[in-house]
């Protein structure tokens, strides 16, 4: 008694040890409901000596339902969990309609019509009689009406076009189903309730029925747990059923199924004695995320007050971050998860967060940056092993040979292989067959045997593949039926692939997919091997088995007919045999909606898309119930919980911030970015998770080792990163403007307004790309040195007083060296490819010799004009380009930088021609007139020493014109040097710009072609 109880908080005791015939349990989220119903079913059996036999258990899901009876296990030993009549709720109705269901009439061996059976159906319906009804709409409209049997039908008086149309299909429909001996999900709970209300002495033995996740039960559901719990007046020896319903009202989110929340009240009516025990611990998520939870869910005033007390510590706040757009949503996620991976020195890995979504299209963003990162995941609900096309052809074959009524099987399988039966033939013996009120395959075996001609027009190789199709069934039923040489389901598997040439099949229409699909085929053989599936004598077998009832006649199950009808049974119902299951332990983030994510925990929750549209849903009808889902998501998290939601969706639409996110007392319960995380942080981590975190030393080289320590890529505000000085530099592999990267990826994008300030001097350089349009002029694309300026500019720059510094008076510091993985990271250059520096620059043996004047000197006379470089930029200028006759090299002189950066080219026409001033006209012939890269050479009394000394007098004209020292094709002036001036002529701009010249008296001829 004392081991059962231990571990057990006091309402986990009060609950597991009630002596109500009715108990309800509200359980929040993490409070150990499985563990305290798991509990109370041992207390039954070893404290109070039920039988298992006697009990029933009803779960949701076969994996919770697993993970229950080996919880049992551990509690009362091996063997006896298997007694229990534990199960989803399907799964315990087909077991009692499949020994009891003779009472109601139901056939022997009836077969399970899973959601694609049905809706093949249905369309086949719809196409045949010209219905205009959606198809999927149509079978929402069919579920809803089985699941809500108080309700009325409508009386056909009443009725209008769209409802005569839906009963029309309903009713054809639901033949159909009777005449291929076929029973859907739904059928299921409401033949097993009709079961139990005609032949109530099915149940006379239960003693204890319990439920888990009670607030997702639907009408029928409830209906069946009072059923199952009818006897009042037990026989001799035995006490009146107990009830035991566990759930949470804040955490029903099953309303599209039907799910009534309102149970819980209804039940309460009906059994007044009820007693209702609250578990309030939270054993999975830290305080802060915990207490976010709450302030969300506590919006909807109508919900009883309930605590909710977190055992863990703090913790870290949970994160509502805002991004731009959806595609940038998906990069700072997908950033995030690299940054607290590192950062917590692995004590975090992929396997550890989880990406919860609304909607399952809302993945596509998501998954296509997690590839670009390389982040292995797995989708939960994804494609399902019994549902790939080589497993579910053999599935069919079985399900023809148990169930030969089953039209849409056999219509899948006719002709698979490929065996001259068309797609129009078949059809049309479908057709003939359901006129005829005759099974498919009934009508094709009189085909196949020449009893039969049918109308529709058969091939003489159509003929011949339904004789080989007929003998494939009849041999394999006759190995069934067969006393002689009894087989296994594994046997009858083996013998159908042989017999169709399978493998050889499969090798021929998939040959680059060969091996996966024939080693799904094998699993499948494995797995109608094993025991958990079935076989006769095995004790998975005899868990199926009910306790045989006294006065109550069982229907016989014995035979590898019956396996076989099990079998696949059990596959239908499954949803557990996965590969994304498989593979759920590997090293892999997991992708989930949050409907199928409910009763799951993970370390890291990331909930994306908390907008307005998505959660709440612009289709929900109920928005109580979109809150609770959100409610959900956010507790699963045990460590970091993160939200977000951009401020532009996929489709480039403005949004707005979820309305159950956007009131004040919930803002401050949230970070608007990512927590810093440190050493204490990670001990932090570790203590909630139950794990050894990391050493600091560990963390310290984490730290050092990452390039971005905080989430401060995207700004708080989810605005537009700033585009006036972007920096697209990929994890800043080099500093080498020639050699920078530029990326449109938004993981690679280093923004400018996170970057410190640099003081531009006049010999500041930037980086220029595309997207730099505010630092951008052609020099810049060119060359190293100060670049383009406009005549506004160099009017102002005439009139300083102060000199500009010669280039050569100052030594420029020397870049730093690039590290030799930087070097390795770059892009390599094919040989066959020039750079454009190449282009400009002709290579010579050794660079001019230009001497200086000592830098202390000019520093002191000229303090104002201090040269800064910026730090990773090669300052050297372009040596060797010039249009000097001589060749010889001149020194550049540098432009204002901060009049440069902030000049944008513009394309309209100009307002007027820039106005001459009169200083201008009483220049010396000294000064140069800057119109592309070239610097201007400043009057100075203490003028740097001339190189060109030696060099031929350059002539000048009138108007005291010289030359400038670089010739660019690209720049905005193209400049030559001939016998009497200089002619400037316009590239790249309109051609009304050309005012400038019209000022010069005495226009100089053509540059020469030698230039």
């Amino acid at each position: 008694m004392d081991s059962l109880l231990h571990g057990l908080n006091d309402h986990q005791k009060t609950a597991v040890t009630s002596q109500a015939s009715v108990l309800q349990v509200l359980a929040p989220p993490g409070s150990g409901k499985t563990k305290t119903l798991t509990t109370r079913v041992a207390y039954h059996i070893a404290h109070e000596g039920l039988k298992p036999w006697n009990m029933i258990v009803c779960t949701f899901t076969i994996k919770a339902a697993n993970e229950m009876k080996e919880r049992i296990r551990s509690f009362v030993g091996d063997k006896l969990e298997n007694k229990l009549v534990l199960g989803t709720f399907h799964g315990v109705a087909r077991r009692y309609l499949v020994q009891y269901g003779h009472h109601i009439g139901l056939p022997k061996q009836f077969g399970i019509a899973d959601s694609a059976d049905s809706m093949a159906i249905i369309k086949r319906i719809i196409k045949r009689h010209d219905f205009t009804l959606d198809p999927s709409k149509a079978r929402g409209r069919i579920s809803k009406r089985k699941c809500r049997t108080l309700e009325e039908r409508p009386r056909k008086s009443k009725m209008d076009v769209e409802q005569q149309e839906f009963e029309s299909i309903f009713e054809k429909y639901e033949e159909a189903l009777r005449s291929s001996n076929l029973l859907d999900y739904d059928d299921l709970l409401l033949r097993c309730a009709e079961l139990l209300k005609r032949c109530p002495e099915c149940v006379s033995n239960i003693e204890a029925v319990l439920i888990d996740e009670f607030q997702d039960t639907n009408n029928v559901q409830y209906e069946l747990m009072s059923l199952f719990a009818q006897h009042q007046k037990p026989r001799l020896n035995r006490r009146v059923p107990s009830i035991t319903i566990v759930g949470d009202p804040d955490q029903s989110i099953y309303g599209f199924r039907m799910a009534e929340i309102k149970n819980l009240h209804r039940m309460r009516d009906q059994y007044t004695d009820t007693q209702v025990v609250h578990l309030e611990d939270n054993y999975r998520s830290s305080g802060s995320i915990l207490h976010a939870a709450i302030e969300v869910i506590e919006q909807d005033e109508s919900r009883p007050a309930k605590r909710l007390l977190a055992t863990h510590t703090t913790g870290e706040r949970p994160i509502l971050r805002t991004l731009p757009s959806a595609v940038e949503e998906a990069a700072w996620i997908v950033a995030e998860i690299e940054r607290v991976t590192t950062l917590t020195a692995h004590l975090l890995t992929y396997l550890d967060f989880a990406i919860l979504l609304r909607s399952a299209n809302l993945s596509r963003t998501i998954e296509s940056a997690l590839g670009k990162a390389g982040i292995p995941y797995r989708m939960v609900g994804g494609s399902k092993f019994f549902d790939r096309i080589e497993v579910k052809t053999l599935l069919d074959y079985f399900r023809v040979i148990s169930q030969p009524e089953h039209n849409d099987a056999l219509a899948r399988i006719i002709n698979t292989p490929a065996r001259g039966i068309g797609e129009i033939t078949c059809k049309g013996l479908l057709e003939e067959a359901e006129k005829s009120k005759r099974s498919l395959w009934k009508f094709v075996l009189d085909i196949a045997q020449g009893r039969r001609r049918p109308a529709t027009k058969i091939s003489v190789q159509a003929q011949k593949g339904l004789e080989i199709f007929s003998n494939i069934i009849l041999t394999s039923q006759n190995k069934v039926d067969s006393q002689v040489e009894p087989c296994t389901v594994a046997d009858l598997m083996l013998h159908v692939i042989k017999k169709l040439g399978y493998k050889e099949y499969l090798q021929a229409k998939y040959p680059q997919e060969f091996e996966n699909r024939w080693a799904n085929v094998e699993e499948l053989v494995i797995l109608a091997s094993d025991k958990a599936l079935g076989n006769p004598g095995d004790d998975a077998m005899d868990a199926d088995e009910l306790i045989a009832i006294d006065g109550v006649s069982q229907s016989s199950s014995s035979g590898v007919g019956e396996t076989l009808s099990k079998f696949l049974a059990n596959v239908t119902l499954t949803t557990a045999v996965d590969a994304g299951e498989a593979g759920a332990e590997t090293n892999q983030l997991t992708i989930s909606t949050i409907h199928a994510a409910k009763g799951l925990e993970w370390p890291a929750v990331f909930i994306p898309a908390a907008y307005q549209g998505s959660i709440p849903h612009s289709r929900a009808d109920d928005a109580d119930e979109e809150r609770r889902l959100l409610y959900v998501g956010m507790t699963r998290a045990q460590c970091l919980l993160y939200l977000s939601w951009p401020k532009k969706n996929s489709g480039s639409e403005a949004t707005t911030v979820s309305p159950f996110l956007s009131p004040r007392a919930i803002t401050n319960c949230f970070s608007k970015k990512g927590p810093s995380i440190g050493f204490l942080v990670s001990q932090e981590i570790g203590r909630i998770l139950g794990r050894e975190a990391p050493p600091e030393i560990a963390v310290r080289k984490a730290q050092a080792a990452i390039e971005r320590a905080e989430d401060d890529l995207w700004p708080e505000d989810g605005e537009e990163i700033p585009t006036e000085n972007p920096r697209w530099n990929k994890k800043q592999l080099s500093s080498d403007p020639w050699t920078s990267n530029y990326s449109s990826d938004p993981l690679t994008y280093d923004p400018a307004w996170k970057r410190p300030k640099i003081t531009h001097s006049s010999m500041s350089l930037s980086a220029v790309s595309v997207a730099n349009s505010g630092d951008y002029s052609i020099s810049n694309t060119t060359m190293t040195s100060g670049g383009f300026i406009t005549a506004g500019s160099h009017m102002k720059l005439k009139f300083n007083d102060e000199p500009i510094e010669h280039v050569s008076q100052l030594q420029p510091e020397a870049a730093p060296k690039p590290t030799a993985a930087a070097i390795n990271s770059r892009t390599k250059q094919p040989s066959a490819q020039g750079s454009i520096q190449n282009f400009f620059v002709r290579p010579v043996s050794s660079t001019a010799n230009i001497s200086e004047v000592k830098k202390e000197k000019q520093l002191k006379k000229h303090p104002k004009r201090t040269v800064q470089q910026k730090a990773g930029m090669h300052s050297a200028p372009l040596q060797e380009v010039t249009n000097w006759k001589t060749g010889a090299s001149r020194v550049h002189q540098p432009i204002n930088s901060s009049l440069q950066t902030s000049h944008k080219l513009k394309s309209e026409r100009a307002i007027g021609r820039p106005r001459r001033s009169f200083e201008d006209e009483e220049q010396t012939a000294t000064k140069y007139v800057l119109l592309s890269s070239s610097p201007i050479k400043e009057a100075s009394d203490h003028h740097p020493i001339d190189h060109r000394l030696n060099e031929e007098p350059i002539s000048q004209g009138a108007t005291g014109i010289v030359p400038v020292s670089t010739y660019h094709t690209t720049t905005m002036a193209q400049v030559s040097n001939q016998q009497q001036g200089l002619q400037r002529r316009n590239l790249g701009m309109r051609r009304n710009v050309q005012g400038w010249s019209s000022q010069v008296q005495n226009v100089l001829p053509k540059p020469s072609s030698t230039h």
